[in-house]
């Protein structure tokens, strides 16, 4: 009796290993017999899947962003507000040693994005997602008064969207600027202009 083959099972395990050899080796020194060996398949059931290695660095974001969807949505269930906002974007930005390392991933992504019509508006898509939660968010606070007066949220949303694309360029480019610790100021720098701490202060 043949074998039965989960494909979807397949694709994911092959993204993780295009993931995996990203981060070690970089997205320019990536090849598929590189991802085949990771893998443990032959180089031409990779490329049954994924026929160039850009196909492999989409497929590994999206896997990656699929992941922190779900760590997301478990992270923010029963929370509204800049409570659900915080724990959303402890799950988006590079903390840890795996922050960092996926960053990696995420980068390379972008720079694909960017030349590449058909993968910008799979990257624009997911973006908007993403946004659109912090908006979300964004308007509980405001409907619960935790959210400073001045504050516009489609504004507020782009900002926090732009701050967390922003760590994961330094925590790849700039390492020593980053870190936990810098991170996490950063994060509780943004949630007390949200609410307005500062205000009124010289």
């Amino acid at each position: 009796m043949p074998k039965i083959v989960d494909h979807n099972e397949r694709r994911e395990h092959i993204a993780d290993a295009a993931t995996k050899v990203i981060i070690r080796d970089g997205f320019d020194r990536l090849t598929m017999r590189q991802i085949a060996a990771e893998a443990g398949y032959s180089h031409g059931a990779i490329a049954r899947y994924f026929p160039t290695k850009e196909s492999l660095l989409t497929a590994s974001f999206l896997r990656l962003y699929t992941q922190a969807n779900g760590r997301i949505l478990a992270g923010v269930a029963g929370r509204r507000g800049l409570d659900a906002l915080e724990r959303m974007c402890r799950e988006v930005l590079p903390f840890g040693e795996l922050g960092p390392k996926y960053a990696r991933v995420v980068i390379a992504f972008w720079d694909h994005a960017s030349q590449d019509a058909t993968v910008a508006a799979i990257h624009r898509e997911n973006n908007q997602h993403w946004r659109d939660q912090f908006r979300r968010f964004l308007l509980e606070a405001r409907e619960d008064g935790e959210l400073a007066t001045h504050i516009d949220v489609d504004t507020a949303a782009g900002e926090v969207a732009s701050r967390n694309a922003g760590w994961q360029m330094v925590s790849v480019l700039l390492p020593e600027s980053a870190g936990d610790e810098r991170i996490e100021s950063g994060l509780q720098a943004l949630l007390a202009d949200l609410r307005g701490d500062h205000a009124g202060r010289p």
